[in-house]
């Protein structure tokens, strides 16, 4: 009878440490599977992140391209006619330092043809988003010939470090 109770008590023994080890294998499994789907999550996003990186390299313009003088050289204006000014500070987006915006002004006077060539040469350099185009805004300079009209082109320009992105 000893036997039986003795035999009886390591069954239950047994079968009580059993599940308890089934329990924590369990929960161990779905510890790690969820481990799994959050290092997929964040491979997922690395690849984004990467894909948006090539895309802001190729929308933004070269940190160091973005001097006025550089500028104006691009997009073949300058002193008499058009002059380029950039408007306050540049703005970073958020905490990252590695994109940033300025916002400029070309303000001068140029024929109708000189100001949308100068708009053309804009859409063809990346970084640059203009959003105000005004032709005759303003009187030009005493002296200056009748078909020229006073234009003002405002916009952002899209500058990255590739330092830093």
């Amino acid at each position: 009878m000893m036997r039986f109770t003795l035999g009886l008590a390591l069954i239950v023994f047994t079968v009580i440490i059993g599940l308890y080890q089934y329990l924590e294998n369990a929960d161990l499994l779905a510890a790690k599977e969820r481990g799994l789907l959050e290092v997929h999550e964040r491979l997922d996003n690395a690849k984004n992140l990467q894909a948006r990186v090539k895309n802001i390299r190729k929308v933004s313009m070269l940190m160091g391209d973005d001097q006025k003088f550089t500028l104006e050289r691009l997009l073949d204006i300058g002193a008499p006619g058009m002059e380029l000014r950039f408007v306050g500070q540049p703005r970073y987006a958020g905490g990252n330092r590695a994109l940033f915006r300025h916002t400029f002004r070309i303000t001068g006077p140029a024929t109708f043809a000189n100001s949308t060539k100068v708009l053309e040469k804009m859409a063809s350099l990346p970084g640059f988003a203009p959003y105000k185009y005004c032709l005759g805004c303003s009187n030009p300079p005493k002296g200056s010939p009748e078909h020229l009209k006073m234009v003002q082109i405002e916009g952002y320009l899209y500058v990255y470090d590739p330092n830093l992105l």
